[in-house]
């Protein structure tokens, strides 16, 4: 019995699937967004796989299961590159993960729609599906990537109290102070009860507006805030919130403003 194998149709489901794991895993991990190099490891490793199936199919002996687990590496580190093996590890492991789950959920799709008059209607809803997995996963990882490069390590010095920040710098937060006009970072409640901000000095009143709301925060001078570059900002204002550092790993905002007059080089 002949069997035909359709090579440019394998290869399309390839690149498919590959730059769809590749997408879903670094939205799922948090990598970088690097669609070219996504797209272009794909391309590659779906060219490995038709070249591989072909030969298999004219009954070369190829140990298979070494070479899926080759191709799977390679497409990894091609389309990530990690720079230290724990995270290759990490990101290996979610790509298997996810592909396993994806594989569950398209043979279960498969079984509701298996009927021939449901074949066309499968065919549509998968590329629809797919669109709009891609854009969905384009956009957060974009967005994912933008909110890490706007975060900043720094050192906060107060009253010769040291503490290693993480820092956001936000271009919405515009918050300045309408009695000297200079601009007004936020920081957490935590970070202000680090600093004993409420004990050893009196707070200065400062009016926002959000969208959230109106109202007042209490202000309070800070000593000294050192960034990585070697720059640093000097006896500056920080309001403590509540509701603004809602994230646990960010413990201040910075205000656009600030960022300009000398403060960080973002």
């Amino acid at each position: 019995m002949a069997i035909c194998f359709y090579a440019d149709l394998y290869f399309i489901l390839n690149f498919i699937m590959n730059l769809f794991l590749l997408y879903i895993t670094a939205w799922w991990i948090g990598e970088s967004y690097h669609c070219i190099r996504w797209a272009v490891s794909s391309v590659v490793c779906a060219i490995l796989s038709v070249n591989i199936t072909y030969l298999a199919g004219r009954g070369i002996k190829l140990p298979q299961t070494f070479l899926a687990i080759a191709e799977l590496m390679f497409l990894i580190w091609s389309a990530y590159r990690p720079q230290y093996f724990k995270k290759f590890l990490t990101e290996f492991v979610t790509y298997i993960f996810l592909s396993a789950f994806t594989a569950g959920m398209i043979s279960m799709l498969k079984e509701i729609f298996s009927r021939k008059r449901f074949s066309l209607l499968f065919l549509l809803l998968s590329i629809c599906i797919l669109f709009m997995l891609f854009r969905f996963l384009r956009v957060s990882i974009v967005r994912q990537d933008l909110k890490r490069k706007s975060i900043v390590n720094a050192t906060l010095v107060h009253n010769g109290k040291k503490q290693e920040i993480k820092a956001l710098y936000d271009t919405g937060n515009h918050l300045v102070s309408p009695y000297t006009g200079e601009p007004v970072a936020v920081i957490s409640k935590d970070l202000s009860e680090w600093a004993h901000l409420s004990e050893n000095a009196a707070p200065l009143l400062i009016p926002y507006h959000s969208i959230g709301g109106s109202g007042m925060l209490k202000a309070y001078r800070l000593d000294i805030l050192k960034f990585k570059d070697g720059s640093a900002r000097k006896n500056f204002l920080a309001a403590v919130s509540d509701n603004i550092c809602t994230d646990k790993e960010i413990q201040m905002i910075l205000n656009n403003q600030s960022m300009a007059e000398g403060g960080h080089n973002a």
